[in-house]
């Protein structure tokens, strides 16, 4: 099957996009599929076959993303000239709005997959506006009713939208989407899950031997909740005896995110036991995961988690924040604990981590079962439902 990807992230951008529609591309190549990637133009991309890249320019209110043309004559005929049998496409923008051209063009199916809940992020642009146009013309609330528009509108554009979790595709609703919705999440590739020994990881990554390590995985941003975790890390210090660390492995373009992360530790007595790495190699985040003891995690902005299921495939227990999105996979008491996002939320939390660390059975329980329940998130499983749907709407286009 030939198959068009459009995206406005790939590799080595680091987010969880781009980590998986790498893994999507990989498996389905090695399955014998044609694909054709198109993406702005990153600076160090990797060097893979069939990669398209158009103009682009940094995005101002996000360094770490880019701005690309949406448009190529060049690609307009090859596009053309491919005669794809499928596009799909994985962001709304630039990249997205020339996919859905071709898509309509050349007359093929269009699928959307709906990586990033809109409105939870137009914060970021609006922020950024001069305040007299926050205070005169668009405050927040509009930004998310134009992020709301644009989801909608984009969806509905679409041949089939494609959710990672049953909280998108009910979200998508709300917002009056009315062409069919799947859920299918993001695959994780279990064949770069190989058991590391703890120490070995450890002292590779250069965190301490002798402690009892909580790791984060994600961009450090204000959707991310990280202050609440370093709450919990005070909460903890002060209820166990045990020597306890919370590792923080991401970044954000703005250092001041950082900074203030690191004054939120010392205000609260914990800088001490607060290791922030920076961003890593996809290969060292794997050993993060296998040199920690538990992963913890607090957004509720997420349309999946992919760094939860990643964390179990290492076999961690996962003590998060309740959200609609991460109860697919996270089973309250079962591979991991659910906390209610009310005002008991850091005390529930830190009992939960507490618990896991003192009581060895239980966390011997959880874990196990993390690992099983990973296995079913394996991205060449999901492939096979995936190319299903393709072949579904290829039949209805009598391609």
């Amino acid at each position: 099957m030939k198959i068009a990807f459009f995206s406005d992230t790939y590799i080595p951008q680091k987010n969880g996009v781009a980590t998986s529609l790498n893994f999507l591309k990989k498996t389905l190549e090695e399955e014998n599929h044609s694909i054709y990637l198109f993406i702005p133009n990153i600076p160090n991309l990797p060097k893979e076959k069939n990669i398209y890249t158009l103009p682009s320019i940094t995005f101002p209110f996000q360094k770490e993303h880019r701005i690309a043309l949406p448009y190529s004559l060049k690609y307009d005929f090859m596009i053309k000239k491919i005669n794809p049998h499928v596009i799909h496409i994985h962001s709304p923008f630039s990249l997205g709005i020339f996919g859905l051209y071709e898509g309509k063009r050349i007359k093929r199916p269009i699928i959307h997959t709906y990586h990033t809940l809109l409105p939870d992020y137009a914060y970021y642009v609006w922020d950024h506006f001069p305040n007299f146009i926050k205070q005169n013309i668009i405050d927040e609330e509009k930004a998310r009713k134009i992020a709301i528009w644009i989801s909608r509108e984009y969806c509905n554009h679409s041949d089939l939208v494609i959710a990672p979790s049953t909280k998108i595709k009910r979200l998508l609703k709300e917002f009056g989407v009315k062409k069919p919705i799947e859920v299918l999440p993001n695959g994780i590739d279990l064949d770069k899950f190989r058991k590391i020994p703890k120490n070995e990881a450890r002292k590779d990554l250069n965190l301490p031997l002798n402690a009892v390590l909580l790791l984060f995985v994600g961009r450090l941003g204000k959707e991310k909740n990280i202050e609440f975790l370093i709450e919990v890390l005070e909460i903890i210090k002060n209820n166990t005896d045990k020597l306890i660390y919370l590792v923080i492995v991401g970044d954000n373009p703005d250092k001041r995110v950082m900074e203030e992360l690191k004054n939120k530790a010392k205000a609260l007595n914990v800088y001490d036991r607060t290791i922030f790495t920076g961003y890593l190699d996809y290969d060292k985040v794997i050993k993060a995961y296998y040199a920690s003891d538990i992963f913890v995690f607090s957004s509720i902005t997420e349309t999946q988690g992919l760094v939860i299921l990643e964390a179990m495939a290492a076999g961690l227990p996962v003590v998060a924040i309740e959200d609609a999105a991460i109860s697919d996979f996270v089973k309250n008491g079962t591979n991991g604990f659910l906390i209610p996002n009310n005002q008991e939320a850091k005390k529930i939390f830190s009992e939960k981590v507490i618990n896991l660390i003192e009581n060895r059975d239980l966390y011997e329980k959880i874990s196990i079962n993390a690992l099983e329940n990973s296995k079913l998130f394996h991205i060449k499983i999901l492939n096979k439902k995936l190319l299903s749907l393709y072949e579904d709407l290829i039949k209805e286009y009598n391609i």
